[in-house]
């Protein structure tokens, strides 16, 4: 994984284990739901100033990793930072590698590669973790990233 790639005015870079609590006071000054764990990666996109406008990390489950945290800011949600962030991020995704969108970003997620999954046969620390987050009332399904052929 390269650490920093740039598009336009914006920088995707994947922090180091240092870095992580930059990822998470992002989620708190935003007031987003997320949360960066050191040792599972995480990558942010940088904006003008070198700010930080968006997170994402992959948690390491046993056997497969999970997409979290995705967060864009308000400021610069519509702009395309989500799917800069998520098109950079598939670097380091593969099939085993789920997210539990909410339905509405079903589309979305399906544009980047991701396919909807029926939870027989998944690994049960992704299906574990899918019932905790219903059990709190999310709207969310189950998705598996299939990188292109």
């Amino acid at each position: 994984m390269d650490s920093e790639k740039s598009t336009n005015n914006y920088t995707a870079q994947w922090l180091s284990d240092a870095e992580i609590p930059l990822a998470n006071k992002f989620y708190r000054s935003h007031k987003l739901r997320g949360k960066a764990r050191r040792h599972d990666p995480c990558m942010v996109i940088r904006g003008p100033g070198n700010q930080i406008v968006a997170c994402g990390s992959l948690r390491k489950l046993t056997g497969s990793q999970l997409l979290t945290g995705v967060a864009v800011a308000d400021a610069w949600r519509g702009k395309g930072i989500a799917r800069l962030l998520l098109t950079r991020m598939a670097e380091a995704c593969d099939n085993n590698t789920f997210t539990f969108p909410y339905q509405h970003l079903i589309p979305f997620y399906q544009s980047l590669g991701y396919v909807m999954v029926e939870e027989a046969a998944l690994p049960s620390a992704i299906v574990d973790r899918f019932h905790t987050y219903q059990k709190q009332g999310r709207a969310i399904v189950i998705m598996r990233y299939q990188p292109p052929a």
